[in-house]
């Protein structure tokens, strides 16, 4: 893994995952209406195939089935019933969880665990964790741009997809934190990356220190200064190996 993956490790902990769950959802919503919009022209169909008109359809009903999926995700991150998502999708409470829960699990492994596991001897391994999630401020920006440009509503709003996510509560920061030091520490097809690990021991500190003084919570002062020392020690040996 790159020096670059690892950072995105690092910044996704800055958003909840509801967030991220809404970043996807907004990322699959301008797919759909980009390929929707690319079959508004007139000007390719003499030289169309027969069929493909409705091809193109068939695309887009499969690119909503993925909308339609990564919506009940991010209900679900919210907190939304399944009794609630069914009476949506006019089906029984049972019917959506068999339908959707797949989904929904593999949503939460791939915040984990964000690429594919692979042989050792393959250097790329195939991205698990959909781009939006992974390098969420890029694609903020790249949202925001999207939806000035294309709805008239939203042109003079600077920020119509970002400033309105749901916001990272410090307990919630925390556990990102922790998921992504995991991972860290656990992928055997990747070299230490001491920095990277420094950076999250760093961050943890900075929200234990928060926790104990918003809480009053003696204990994790404690543990906010064992991880600010296992920073500097691995600052030390990041520092060590790059000369």
């Amino acid at each position: 893994m790159t020096d670059a993956e690892h950072d995105s490790d690092s910044e996704r902990y800055a958003y909840s995952r509801t967030a991220l769950a809404r970043l996807v959802l907004s990322a699959e919503l301008r797919e759909l209406a980009d390929s929707a919009g690319d079959g508004v022209a007139t000007t390719q169909d003499m030289w169309a195939h027969p069929g493909e008109v409705v091809g193109h359809a068939l695309d887009l009903v499969r690119q909503a089935q993925e909308v339609l999926a990564r919506a009940v995700i991010y209900e679900r991150q919210k907190g939304t019933s399944w009794e609630a998502i069914g009476e949506q999708l006019d089906v029984k409470k049972q019917s959506a969880h068999e339908r959707y829960k797949p989904a929904v699990e593999e949503w939460k492994l791939a915040l984990q665990e964000p690429f594919y596991p692979a042989p050792p001897e393959r250097p790329v391994r195939n991205r698990r964790l959909h781009d939006a999630a992974y390098a969420p401020t890029a694609a903020g920006r790249r949202l925001d741009q999207w939806v000035r440009e294309h709805i008239p509503a939203h042109r003079e709003t600077t920020h119509p997809v970002t400033a309105h996510l749901p916001t990272l509560t410090t307990a919630e920061e925390l556990v990102q934190v922790l998921d992504a030091l995991n991972h860290l520490y656990n992928d055997a097809l990747a070299p230490p990356d001491r920095a990277a690990r420094a950076r999250l021991a760093e961050r943890k500190a900075a929200l234990l220190d928060r926790i104990a003084v918003e809480d009053g919570r003696p204990e994790a002062a404690e543990q906010a200064a064992e991880a600010r020392a296992r920073a500097a020690q691995l600052r030390a040996e990041a520092d060590r190996a790059a000369q």
